[in-house]
């Protein structure tokens, strides 16, 4: 069975970065059921986003928020409504975020796997202008931009992507066309957080220290298996790992009892 091509690169940054405290806001004012229209009704009577203009609370509740977190069903956004009111910490909050954003956005999540990781190794640790847009010609070469965006967009992605990773603080600020890189650490409720969630959506035991997301945080298989079998260690499952063989315990039934067991 031939693997399915990767999906073609958007150009959804272009509305909608990281949105972290927009989406924060957005959750407090949320209720489980709630449709995007719904919502933009709600941050238009509650002032909830200031006094952004009407085409503004669009791209963050229709381009950022809804596609990224109303998804199935809108578990996404129940989950960090819980974890936001369990009072998880803003670090965790950012970590889970910068998932979903980079799920949703190929473009960004390829991105920081390809370019920001490479870049945040190097001797220098440094991510320019020059790397982000080499990325995406090379993407255009490739077929994933297509058709090739005018320069005038390729500019703005550009501007965009760095935008996107200075929202989730993994780059510092612009100092000479260049941002020193933060490297991100993943913490333990991400963890177990993107864990479960890969667990709960399919994915067998053996193939989760291999997905594509713990790239997003440097992390090889080898580092996953061995960061799970710390945290088994403090009870909140159990790993068993035999070489090609991994098996996981896991102990909460859904991801309601995931969050509590995190936060208490």
């Amino acid at each position: 069975m031939t693997e399915p091509p990767p999906p073609p690169y958007t150009t959804n940054l272009s509305k909608a970065q990281g949105l972290v405290p927009e989406t924060l806001e957005l959750l407090t004012i949320w209720q489980p059921g709630m449709r995007a229209t719904e919502l933009k009704d709600l941050v238009k009577q509650t002032g909830a986003l200031g006094r952004a203009t009407d085409t503004r609370i669009t791209d963050v509740v229709s381009r950022g928020f809804a596609q990224r977190y109303l998804i199935d069903g809108g578990r996404p956004a129940a989950w960090l409504k819980q974890l936001v009111d369990s009072g998880v910490s803003r670090s965790a909050l950012h970590q889970i975020l910068f998932v979903y954003t980079a799920r949703h956005n190929p473009v960004f999540h390829d991105f920081v796997t390809d370019v920001f990781w490479r870049k945040a190794l190097s001797s220098t640790g440094e991510v320019t202008k020059e790397d982000t847009r080499d990325f995406l010609e090379r993407a255009a070469a490739c077929g994933r931009i297509a058709p090739r965006w005018a320069d005038s967009m390729m500019e703005r992605v550009t501007r965009y992507l760095l935008g996107t990773l200075q929202d989730f603080r993994m780059i510092g600020e612009n100092r000479h066309g260049c941002r020193q890189a933060k490297l991100p650490v993943v913490l333990a409720e991400t963890l177990l957080f993107l864990a479960h969630d890969l667990h709960f959506h399919g994915v067998e035991d053996r193939n989760i220290p291999a997905h594509p997301d713990w790239k997003l945080f440097g992390l090889m298989p080898a580092d996953v298996i061995s960061q799970l079998e710390r945290e088994a260690a403090k009870g909140h499952l159990q790993v068993q790992n035999a070489g090609q063989l991994l098996r996981i315990e896991w102990k909460h039934p859904d991801m309601e009892h995931v969050i509590d067991a995190l936060t208490h």
